[in-house]
């Protein structure tokens, strides 16, 4: 039966996510999509823009893809956001898998899934740009499996693969989201070597290792622009305001049960979802807690693999989203898929915790019911403004289908405002560009 559920919740929650996207977005591209029309659209298939420096950093498996978009489906946006919800469906089973080889409860099975196909994630849904990072993170999920497979028992192919994935993936796909998953593994391989007496296994982490020094380098030579961000030094910013890094940092953690959406809805305060902020903290360190002091890891350490990339995820937000000096930044949408590991890695923990016959205080008792529940309405609440919302984005999306057909016609402001790109020449350079090739809107 569970094996059945492993397959059957992340197929309804691809179907679930594919009806939310019919009812709230159409096939035209804005905002991610214009720079990436500029800068790789002219000469769709060539590979020239990837022979440089900062080649990592610009995610060499969308090449392949874009290829495949624009030879097959005319560059349509949706046609992205459809691998998008394969990937994670892909991601859904393997986490799926895991659960039913461990004969979880039912009840942590939907919470999991209500996890991975979350509404939370609707900015990176509609951004068909995403597509790749939820391929990333189908991968982490796969390699944190096999990894997991490994250190129970140990074949040939399991070892090659552990060698090989994170190269493919750290190379390929990942971009910045590489430094959380190689921290990741360093730390759990490194753990298990002490753990299992055994030196031969920290040549694990080797290629780990040399995978991201090489992505590293390509990064130390890359150019991002952030719009809106500071320019000025974490020292100086520091110096002038120390309250707003760790409001900042709270406000990370709080996403984890709250939106901004739902924030912004409700004026809920700041004070408010600090307070949040500090209860998911608590909760991650209690959860890595409970995998050393009752030793789960000895049964598994799928969880923990979870749970340690989630945490170094909200670290990595913190130590570079700062820049745009806004203490609710980091509750955007566009960071809940990389947060959600750490969710799951916070269930699958508390499902273990349950499972057997394990000795748990009676803190726990009443603990996990209640961090269980305050997750299980936040994320209810998200989900119900959302499918609310969908409208209005569609509302939105007529409005760019409308002004991007009409761009040789329309004012900078209307450009920028509407397409949500801070170049409005940058705009009209890609729509020209589509229309010159007839691909996307112009496609006939």
């Amino acid at each position: 039966m569970k094996k059945f559920l492993a397959l059957f919740l992340p197929v309804l929650g691809a179907l679930y996510l594919s009806a939310y996207l019919r009812n709230a977005v159409l096939d035209v591209v804005y905002t991610d999509y214009i720079r990436i029309i500029n800068t790789y659209l002219k000469q769709p298939f060539s590979p020239v823009p990837y022979f440089g420096k900062d080649v990592l950093t610009r995610l060499p498996i969308t090449y392949f893809e874009r290829m495949i978009n624009v030879a097959f489906f005319k560059y349509s946006t949706m046609f992205d956001m459809s691998l998008g919800i394969i990937f994670l469906a892909m991601m859904g089973i393997v986490i799926g898998i895991f659960m039913a080889k461990k004969n979880l409860k039912l009840g942590y099975f939907i919470l999991v899934m209500m996890v991975v196909f979350s509404l939370s994630q609707w900015e990176m849904l509609t951004n068909g740009t995403g597509w790749v990072h939820f391929f990333a993170f189908f991968l982490f999920a796969l390699h944190f499996y096999i990894l997991d497979s490994y250190m129970q028992r140990k074949t040939k192919e399991k070892k090659f693969i552990n060698i090989l994935l994170p190269v493919f993936t750290i190379i390929f796909v990942a971009g910045s989201y590489s430094l959380a998953y190689a921290f990741t593994l360093i730390f759990i391989i490194t753990f298990y070597t002490f753990y299992k007496k055994n030196t031969k296994e920290i040549a694990l982490t080797i290629p780990v290792i040399l995978s991201l020094l090489a992505f590293m380098y390509s990064y130390a030579n890359s150019y991002t622009e952030h719009a809106g961000a500071t320019t000025e030094s974490i020292i100086k910013v520091f110096s002038r305001d120390p309250i707003y890094f760790i409001l900042f940092g709270l406000n990370t953690f709080a996403s984890d049960i709250i939106s901004i959406e739902i924030v912004n809805k409700f004026s809920i305060s700041i004070f408010i979802t600090s307070i949040i902020g500090i209860i998911v903290i608590i909760v991650y360190l209690y959860a890595i807690y409970l995998n050393f002091r009752l030793k789960i890891y000895e049964n598994t350490v799928f969880p923990l693999l979870l749970l340690v990339s989630g945490f170094f995820s909200h670290s990595m937000v913190i130590l570079t989203r700062w820049i745009f000096l806004d203490p609710m930044y980091a509750m955007s949408s566009r960071y809940a898929l990389q947060f959600g590991a750490g969710i799951i890695g916070i269930i699958l923990t508390f499902a273990m915790v349950k499972q057997g016959d394990r000795e748990i205080t009676a803190f726990s008792k009443v603990f996990i019911p209640v961090f269980i529940l305050m997750f299980f309405v936040g994320n209810i609440t998200t989900a119900n403004n959302e499918l609310r919302m969908a409208k209005y984005r569609m509302e939105s999306f007529e409005v760019k289908m409308e002004v991007a057909k009409n761009f040789e016609n329309e004012s900078d402001e209307t450009l920028k405002k509407v397409l949500q790109y801070h170049n409005p020449k940058k705009i009209a350079e890609a729509l020209s560009i589509l229309k010159s090739k007839k691909l996307n809107i112009f496609s006939e």
